[in-house]
């Protein structure tokens, strides 16, 4: 489990690992036979997180999953860590400001939320498995 962790933590620290993560999403995504909208959200549903996430943002947002409001609080703002934290819904917005369907969009949006639907559950899968 330690070396998963440590494995996972330098990949998340290096150079354009968001961007080889969600790319790894959408290929996975596409080998599972979703469809061409499952495939954008699995692209873009990181896409609002700050270039300069650093990993104490990535840690410090997991700890926060257990306390909402107070995640919520520290979502607000502009500075990285608030974007980091608010990704999901920032991002959600982007892509709907783009012309993304209300079904990318809502993808994008919960994310990071308990998936319910069986999109929801395939980007999340897709999602996890894309980590090294």
């Amino acid at each position: 489990m330690l070396h998963r962790v440590q494995q996972t933590a330098r990949y998340l620290g290096s150079p354009g690992a968001d961007d080889r993560h969600a790319m790894e999403t959408a290929r996975i995504l596409r080998q599972l036979g979703a469809d061409e909208e499952l495939v954008v959200a699995g692209i873009l549903h990181d896409a609002a997180k700050p270039a300069h996430t650093l990993l104490w943002h990535r840690i410090a947002a997991v700890l926060l999953g257990i306390t909402p409001r107070v995640r919520t609080r520290l979502a607000r703002g502009d500075s990285t860590f608030a974007r980091y934290l608010d990704h999901a819904r920032r991002g959600a917005e982007m892509a709907r400001d783009d012309g993304a369907s209300e079904r990318v969009v809502r993808l994008i949006a919960r994310h990071h939320q308990r998936p319910v639907t069986d999109d929801e559950m395939l980007l999340a899968r897709a999602d996890r498995e894309a980590l090294p």
